[in-house]
């Protein structure tokens, strides 16, 4: 059997996989989005320095454990299913996010939020209208970087019950049977090729809007 006749014999049961795979994605990976900007905020006011170190370390070991074994420290502390999963995922995928709108809102120049200030905007004013727009690219840059990766490592997901194309992928190894692996990881590429482009083309939008907003405030 080659991958295509499989294709062709199972495509309810593909899509049913496929269909889990982007429910587990946009769960954890959305909450990711959420929380390493907002983190990404946070660690980069002056006030907050000190801590932000402290959490940039905690959130960097995460990144240096192989995916696998954090699935498996969760599995162990919050057992099987969807929801170790996602916790997992939404972890795994947090890191490029916090990493990249820090060193964007880091390298924003100084005097520019210094001439901000003498013209009377407030700090809020600077953080919305001159910080974040400017620190744009780099943001995206951590967002497509942390779909792709949480797409890819949603595969390990199956091996605690969590479903999605991973099943696919594992029951063919388990048998041995190519046609399956392929059957699974095409369209893992697929999704993660896709959700790329997507998220490239609201980079080249959003960034570009960005800027007219910085420039004009």
């Amino acid at each position: 059997m080659n991958i295509f006749t499989y294709l062709l014999e199972n495509p309810d049961y593909i899509l049913e996989k496929t269909f889990q795979h982007i429910y587990i994605f946009l769960i954890s990976w959305s909450f990711a989005v959420i929380t390493g900007i907002i983190s990404g905020i946070f660690i980069t006011r002056e006030k907050n320095k000190k801590i932000g170190r402290i959490i940039l370390v905690i959130i960097g070991i995460t990144q240096s454990v192989p995916s696998i074994a954090v699935i498996a420290l969760f599995f162990l502390f919050m057992g099987i299913g969807f929801i170790t999963a996602a916790f997992a995922l939404f972890l795994y995928s947090l890191v490029p996010i916090v990493f990249n709108t820090a060193s964007g809102l880091i390298s924003v120049d100084g005097n520019v939020k210094e001439a901000a200030l003498g013209m009377g905007m407030t700090k809020k004013d600077i953080l919305f209208k001159i910080e974040i727009p400017m620190a744009m690219p780099s943001v995206f840059s951590g967002i497509r970087n942390s779909a792709v990766i949480n797409i890819a490592t949603a595969t390990v997901a199956a091996t605690i019950g969590a479903g999605g194309l991973g099943v696919i992928i594992f029951t063919g190894l388990s048998h041995f049977n190519a046609s399956m692996i392929f059957a699974g990881a095409v369209p893992v590429s697929f999704l993660a090729l896709s959700i790329d482009l997507i998220l490239g083309f609201l980079e080249k939008k959003f960034t570009s809007e960005g800027l007219k907003i910085s420039e004009e405030g």
